[in-house]
């Protein structure tokens, strides 16, 4: 039986992966702060800021999936904050690393998280990127160059290494996702600012198969942008919900509002790209290819 260990697997993403690949017949290990209740995996503890990890974690291990990272939207961006953004991704990456070459263990593959946030984002359209444009220089750029490069410390001991460049994951119990379905309640749906920034997203079905695909094809290295391959701005998006569920009325936000409310944080919210992946149709398949078949799966309207 091959053997995985996720780091963040409590989370969002990590809870449906783990899920699927214990189906799949793997041995999920998690890796997480605390303790989880759920007897299918193996749980064990670690410590970024004391750089402790259980080492019976990582030992005999076939594959290490790293999701762990703070919440971009969880709190206003001060500069406590933003140390918990890097942190919890770079030095946690390095953490990992250190302990895999002290003790001499040997992976097939280190698959980690990234964000389609490495690229430039821009509020009224902009250029198209895919996984060999040049990366930006925003604060949300700058923790992703850094997360890729502590990685890339597994590829240059030999190990094969895929960074997943994420959307915006698409999922009910998503938390950005679960505040503009709670609006609807009250018979609105908020467009960010103009709406004309690019949405780059993802069906969390998708985006769990594109980590297994990653897992299990040793063809695949470097970086993916795991994005949907229809491209749509943030008005789209909402009118595509609207349509789904016909009755909310669409109330444009204006840009001030966000910042006001969110400072720096805001950039995420009203800036977008536009994002291809050269991968798409290659090594990528997509059950859920529009925003539209997307919505009806998850709003269960098909």
């Amino acid at each position: 039986m091959k053997k995985v260990l996720i780091t963040g697997g409590t989370g969002l993403v990590g809870n449906a992966l783990s899920i699927k690949l214990k189906e799949k017949g793997y041995e999920v290990s998690i890796l997480s702060r605390g303790t989880g209740n759920n007897s299918d995996f193996n749980y064990y503890k670690w410590d970024i800021g004391n750089k402790y990890i259980d080492l019976k974690a990582i030992e005999n291990q076939d594959y290490i999936i790293h999701l762990a990272g703070e919440n971009l939207g969880a709190k206003r961006w001060s500069k406590l904050q933003k140390q918990k953004i890097y942190n919890s991704r770079v030095k946690s990456s390095e953490l990992l690393f250190d302990k895999i070459v002290a003790n001499n263990l040997k992976l097939k593959a280190f698959i980690t998280a990234s964000a389609v946030g490495i690229y430039p984002s821009f509020s009224d359209g902009g250029a198209e990127f895919n996984e060999s444009s040049d990366a930006g220089n925003a604060f949300v750029s700058n923790v992703c160059k850094d997360w890729e490069k502590a990685a890339d410390n597994f590829k240059n001991v030999g190990i094969r290494t895929v960074k997943i460049r994420t959307g915006l994951v698409q999922d009910v119990k998503d938390p950005a996702l679960k505040k503009t379905l709670q609006l609807t309640k009250f018979g609105i749906l908020p467009v960010f600012g103009k709406g004309k920034q690019y949405y780059p997203w993802i069906h969390i079905h998708d985006l769990v198969n594109i980590y297994i695909d990653a897992l299990e094809n040793e063809n695949i290295e470097g970086p993916i942008n795991a994005v949907a391959p229809e491209v749509i701005t943030n008005l789209q998006y909402i009118k595509t919900i609207k349509m789904i569920l016909k009755k909310p009325f669409i109330v444009k936000i204006p840009a001030f509002a966000f910042k006001l409310l969110f400072g720096e944080m805001s950039e995420i919210i009203l800036k977008g790209t536009k994002i291809k992946s050269e991968l798409n149709g290659e090594f990528i398949k997509f059950k859920y290819p529009t925003i539209e078949s997307a919505m009806n799966n998850l709003l269960d309207k098909s």
